[in-house]
């Protein structure tokens, strides 16, 4: 018995010592095999690439990865180098080549067009058409219309894999549109396909997925200030009224300035920077500042153009007309009585909002602002019933040099008014008091010359005539 577990002992140390020699060994062999990978190889690049010649690469890195680091390591050194990614030629040490489409690759994750590089491997570019003749272009229904290098047997699938595939939001969609132009670009052969064919693409092509328009899009107005549910307000195309609007938007606060409340049409070109502030504003993000654009700035140049290029004014009031028609570029605005958009006996109830609209709703200010000739400038707090004299005394009193006419500017339509004191002054309204800019005597002389001209000419006529008569 102690026999057989003697040999028992033995023949278990002995299977336990082979399994770790094993093991060793397989690890041993691993680490071997790795080292082996990651042992340097040598891959020669040729044809239409930034560089040629001979680089180091491992036995570990695909092709895609070898060419994405060579074109990174072109660009630190400045270098502005676009490379293509189709039609490569790689060719092994064995004689045996391989057709590289790492534009493919990247859109099916399919490792047979990105194999792994061997020693000595040697891959050649194809010409890139830097004039476009050798491409392909795909519009119209597709997630991402593209434009990408031809590749002779390219079919229509491939162009749609390449554009992002059938854009989802339009309905049966199953009909491509093919446009080939003649080598002189004077005829069209247009080839109307089903989206499922297999057509074989040409160099040049031009294809439009074809598709029926439909409107669920995000049509929204933006709706700011003194309303209890601020922010974006969703409405219909062309068939939602500003009361819709504003019965979304939660109505408004007891603090809304009705008679100062604007709509502005965000749809005009002129207006992107003041609504894209307003709602950088609103979401209180880092850069809520409005920058003046070239672009922004020659919209208003080319619309005084326009409007001052068949006028028949005179000079100062073609400068009046020029000043207005700013004011109607920058605000291109609705007038709309908000104290009445909330009644359905209003006409201003049924106006119709439209995508980007800016709808602002001020807070009701309780002030005047008197400046200009008097010695403390600033806002005062409005009064009823209060005539320019109050206003006045409250900013300090006339200055040395004030005019003796008073200046009142509606705040609502900034009309000025020669203010008597009979005027109504109303919150949001300006008091500015004229400066009496002292004349020097050469200011007279030049006066008094003037005139003794104009009269001595005129005596002159009148001479002339009666000479004439007799």
């Amino acid at each position: 018995m102690k026999k057989i577990l003697f040999a028992l002992m033995i023949y278990c140390t002995a299977v336990s010592f082979g399994q770790e020699n094993e093991q060793e060994s397989d690890q041993q062999s691993q680490k071997t095999h790795i080292k082996t990978f990651q042992q340097p190889i040598t891959v020669t690049i040729g044809g239409n690439f930034l560089f040629t010649g001979s680089f180091e690469a491992s036995a570990l890195e695909r092709v895609d990865a070898f060419i994405t680091r060579m074109v990174a390591e072109a660009t630190k050194r400045m270098i502005n180098f676009v490379s293509p990614l189709r039609d490569i030629k790689l060719k092994r040490k064995n004689g045996d080549q391989i057709n590289i489409d790492l534009y493919k690759f990247r859109f099916t994750g399919d490792f047979k067009y990105n194999p792994y590089l061997m020693n000595d491997d040697v891959l050649i570019f194809p010409g890139l058409d830097s004039d476009d003749r050798n491409i392909v272009d795909i519009t119209g229904a597709v997630n991402a219309p593209a434009r990408f290098q031809f590749v002779e047997g390219d079919k229509l699938s491939d162009a749609i894999l390449f554009a992002g595939g059938i854009d989802q939001a339009f309905e049966n969609v199953n009909t491509v549109e093919i446009s080939r132009l003649s080598n002189k670009g004077e005829k069209e052969e247009v080839i109307v396909t089903s989206l499922n064919s297999e057509l074989l693409l040409n160099r040049g092509d031009r294809i439009r997925v074809l598709f029926t328009e439909n409107n669920k899009k995000v049509f929204r107005v933006f709706v700011l200030g003194e309303v209890n549910q601020p922010g974006y307000v969703y409405i219909t195309k062309n068939n939602s009224t500003i009361k819709e609007v504003m019965q979304k938007a939660g109505g408004f606060t007891d603090k809304a300035w009705l008679e100062r409340s604007d709509l502005i049409r965000g749809n005009s070109e002129a207006n992107l920077l003041k609504t894209n502030a307003l709602r950088q504003m609103f979401t209180k993000e880092e850069n809520n500042k409005t920058f003046f654009t070239d672009k922004y700035l020659n919209t208003v140049f080319v619309e005084q153009m326009k409007f001052l290029r068949m006028n028949d004014q005179f000079a100062e009031d073609s400068l009046t007309v020029a000043l207005d028609n700013m004011l109607r570029v920058l605000q291109n605005k609705s007038i709309i009585d908000f104290s009445k958009v909330l009644s359905d006996s209003s006409s201003d109830s049924k106006f119709i909002v439209q995508d980007g609209d800016i709808i602002v709703i001020p807070q009701k200010e309780d002030l005047v602002y008197v400046f200009g000739q008097v010695n403390n400038p600033g806002y005062v707090k409005f009064e009823p019933e209060k005539d320019h004299n109050y206003y006045i005394n409250k900013a300090g009193g006339l200055g040395n040099r004030a005019e003796n006419s008073i200046k009142l500017i509606k705040g609502t339509s900034y009309a000025w008014i020669n203010d008597n004191g009979n005027a109504k002054i109303e919150p949001g309204d300006f008091i500015y008091i004229p400066k009496n800019i002292p004349k020097p005597f050469e200011f007279y002389v030049r006066s008094v010359s003037s005139i003794a001209t104009i009269l001595t000419t005129l005596a002159t006529v009148i001479l002339i005539v009666i000479q004439s008569k007799k």
